[in-house]
């Protein structure tokens, strides 16, 4: 199993040099402006395609041993990955010549739809998250998942402002349910994927030396936004359920409280919710005065925590309201203790 998992690091660093190298002979760059990017120098926007092709590199090749027969979720995320393209491509041609949000959103809600068609997956049970019974959805399912996996997308898109945040997410969604996934004797290939997801952060962070550096881009954040969102639909519903519904919010629980709350602060201010600015919690962060690796470091513990509790909740039954209403609360408290303050020194120029 060692020998899979170096082989799996070899291959992915292989994959993410070559990509970057034509990313960049073909100048599939991101240029700073000093405004919202105010990264040097002109930087490959391939780690989406990199993570895109490692994956179906060690899938098909590599580790071909866990067919869809028998493997929980399996063949649904593997037919999400082949749909996932769509989001893919869709990144890459905003990444090259911005799109309009409509345009974009269209595709993404087409990407969602064909997924239920294909896989006939969606959200039909929400748990019982106000401590009343469970939600059962029926048809109204259907455009609730469409709009929550679209959401998802934009969320992780809005959170990728600085280097390392999304593939610190990814990398401990992964391993988090990896560990569900091994904690109910069942297979899976995702923990590969936190491994591709760990490359990544090598190439993102500049540990590979600043000439390697890559950027996710528009396509790859929202792609992986994608996945992880089919991801925990699949895993938290009917026959290939690992987990509560309520506990994927848990699992990506700094991506949606940002997009969430600025949303509301947008729409409190009569501001389109899509316009690009610096209220993200990571901008706010860095202008208040801390370091970039402080503002990692607070990322990395905060989602290992928010997925340590998933797990926890998981294995120890705790109530699906408690977990709603957990998640309500830190929500509350952040917007109120952290958000807002924030937002209102940022006006005031402090």
């Amino acid at each position: 199993m060692i020998k899979s998992y170096l082989l799996v690091c070899f291959v992915s660093l292989v994959l993410f040099f070559c990509i970057s190298m034509l990313f960049r002979r073909l100048e599939i760059v991101d240029k700073p402006d000093g405004i919202r990017k105010i990264h040097k120098g002109e930087i490959p926007l391939s780690g989406g395609f990199s993570f895109f092709a490692s994956f179906l590199f060690i899938t098909a090749f590599i580790y071909p041993e866990f067919s869809p027969e028998g493997v929980i979720g399996t063949q649904e995320v593997r037919q999400v990955f082949l749909i996932s393209p769509i989001i893919l491509l869709l990144g890459l041609w905003d990444d090259i010549k911005p799109l309009p949000t409509s345009v974009r959103l269209i595709f993404q809600i087409f990407a969602s739809w064909l997924v239920i068609i294909i896989t006939d997956i969606h959200l039909l049970n929400l748990g019982d998250l106000l401590g009343f019974g469970s939600f059962y959805l029926g048809a109204a399912g259907i455009p609730l998942t469409i709009f929550m996996v679209v959401g998802v997308c934009n969320a992780f898109n809005m959170i990728d402002g600085m280097d390392g945040l999304v593939g610190i997410i990814f990398l401990i969604l992964c391993t988090a349910i990896s560990t569900i996934t091994y904690l109910n004797s069942a297979q899976g290939v995702l923990f590969f994927t936190a491994i591709i997801a760990l490359v990544f952060l090598f190439f993102n962070l500049g540990l590979l030396g600043k000439k390697q550096k890559i950027f996710l881009g528009d396509s790859g954040s929202t792609w992986i936004g994608f996945l992880a969102a089919w991801t925990l639909i699949i895993l938290s519903q009917e026959e290939t359920k690992l987990f509560q519904p309520v506990t994927a919010l848990w699992f990506i629980m700094l991506p949606l409280i940002d997009a969430l709350s600025t949303f509301l602060s947008r729409l409190w201010n009569r501001k389109s919710m899509f316009i690009a600015d610096r209220t993200h919690i990571h901008h706010m962060l860095l202008d208040f005065g801390l370091k970039k690796e402080t503002v990692l470091l607070i990322f990395l513990m905060i989602s290992v925590i928010s997925s340590g509790f998933g797990i926890y909740a998981n294995i120890n039954l705790i109530p699906e309201s408690k977990q709603f209403y957990g998640f309500l609360t830190i929500w509350f408290f952040y917007y109120l203790l952290v958000k807002y303050p924030l937002i209102s020194n940022h006006k005031k120029g402090l």
